[in-house]
């Protein structure tokens, strides 16, 4: 590999690859040279820009992370209160939907954050939890900053589980509504404010 010069074109490509596989399949389970013949280089041009199947993960993640969050910004951009959470929590879920098997392995590397390396999934973090504080300042109703900030990894985590725990059934504009109605009602709050809903859909539907 001595002398070979990097094409700024392969890099995206291959992390555009590795993404979606690990996106579909357990780490373990992902031979580099899967995720090679799908970029369409080969091995040996793929471990030039990537050492280790760790680094390759590593960096699909910081990949992703940047891509949802440019999908969060445009989606709460112009948007405000229980919208704009709404957009927040709707984005998350679309994003990983389709990807849940990037959340697992997200989830079971997390312990990276906390290391050198994890500097910057740390900063992308960061980055995500800024823009949710940002989408639920308005609804905190007096919360202190420390109460605020332990609102938004609350809100997180609920994001979490939807996405760790949804049946093939669920859609997630459904699971948009429950993961905000929570978050604003808490769960005896949410059960109100689906019965007010149906009682107003069905009073349209008798004056329609």
């Amino acid at each position: 590999m001595a002398g070979r010069k990097p094409d700024p074109r392969k890099r995206p490509q291959i992390l555009r690859a590795a993404t979606e596989i690990f996106s579909s399949r357990e780490f373990h389970t992902v031979p580099v040279d899967d995720i090679a013949a799908a970029a369409g280089v080969g091995k040996g041009t793929l471990y030039l820009y990537f050492p280790t199947k760790e680094q390759l993960f590593y960096a699909s993640i910081l990949d992703a992370l940047d891509v949802l969050l440019g999908e969060l910004r445009e989606a709460t951009r112009d948007r405000r209160g229980e919208e704009a959470l709404a957009a927040f929590v709707g984005g998350m879920l679309g994003f990983f939907w389709r990807r849940r098997q990037l959340v697992v392995l997200m989830h079971r590397y997390e312990h990276k954050l906390r290391e050198p390396e994890g500097v910057e999934w740390r900063a992308r973090r960061a980055a995500i939890l800024a823009l949710a504080r940002t989408t639920i300042g308005p609804l905190r109703r007096g919360l202190s900053g420390a109460d605020g900030a332990l609102a938004t990894e609350m809100l997180m985590a609920l994001i979490r589980a939807a996405i760790l725990n949804h049946q093939e059934r669920d859609r997630p504009e459904r699971v948009t509504r429950l993961v905000t109605d929570v978050f604003l009602n808490g769960i005896a709050g949410a059960r109100v404010q689906r019965a007010r809903r149906a009682l107003r859909a069905r009073s349209v539907g008798v004056r329609a």
